[in-house]
């Protein structure tokens, strides 16, 4: 890890890497910042990131480009979530060769969503490997992934009824365990507690309305599932580093 990189390191680092990958690569990142509906990310040879696109440090709730460039996944993510993403980098960075539509069923936002991630090798002028390209998207019409086993029956209902009140007992009932148990094995799949999984569906139901809507930020807050505008607001920044109005201001600017 390098947590205690300056902004300004971690500059020279992503710009080192874009010398090597070829004098287009900072203007093809760029355009990829232009995609509203797909998470792109660059890495070098040991899985460090390079670069990020807006739509991926959303769905990664990484607040800002800067806050990964230099970690791997497995600094980001919890073991199960980080294993998952680095497999497909670690069999290009094996063949040599690119992996297409490779079905991802555990995405960061840890909704139900199913990824369909594609990622190249990246090589310098010599032809030596230096790092992967990826590139993922929701894929229609999938919900529920296998891999939520005895949680799936829970994470449908949170998906439903996340703008109502979701008490932990309820979750036990439905998951047909007792709650101190559901808790652990919640965890153990997700990788964070029952409370903040609900808190995270809400915020990325929030982020969608804000990005896509006019409405009021008090009206989004309530059909959402927070208790008022002041709540979400709260909560929105504690987990963006920026307020909701912040938030929309930016991603209209990016339209």
């Amino acid at each position: 890890m390098v947590p205690d990189m300056t902004k300004k390191e971690k500059e020279r680092m992503r710009d080192a890497f874009f010398r090597k990958a070829g004098h287009n690569s900072a203007m093809f990142k760029a355009m990829m910042d232009a995609l509203p509906n797909a998470g792109f990310y660059l890495k070098d040879a040991e899985g460090r990131f390079m670069a990020l696109n807006r739509r991926n440090c959303d769905i990664c709730n990484i607040r800002d480009e800067f806050d990964a460039i230099g970690l791997r996944s497995s600094d980001l993510f919890p073991a199960a979530l980080a294993k998952g993403f680095m497999e497909p980098d670690r069999i290009v960075r094996e063949t040599g060769k690119p992996l297409l539509n490779y079905v991802h069923r555990r995405p960061a936002d840890r909704s139900n969503d199913i990824h369909v991630k594609s990622v190249f090798p990246i090589l310098d002028k010599a032809g030596k490997f230096i790092g992967t390209a990826g590139i993922y998207y929701k894929r229609p019409g999938d919900s529920a992934p296998d891999w939520h086993g005895r949680m799936k029956r829970v994470t449908e209902w949170i998906a439903r009824h996340y703008a109502g009140s979701v008490s932990m007992s309820r979750l036990a009932i439905i998951a047909e365990t007792s709650e101190p148990n559901f808790r652990r094995q919640f965890a153990n799949v997700f990788g964070m507690s029952p409370g903040r999984y609900v808190t995270t569906i809400r915020l990325n139901a929030a982020r969608h309305l804000l990005e896509t809507t006019n409405r009021l930020v008090s009206d989004i807050a309530a059909a959402t599932g927070f208790f008022d505008q002041s709540h979400f607001t709260k909560i929105f920044k504690r987990e963006r580093g920026v307020t909701p109005g912040q938030y929309r201001a930016a991603h209209r600017s990016r339209r």
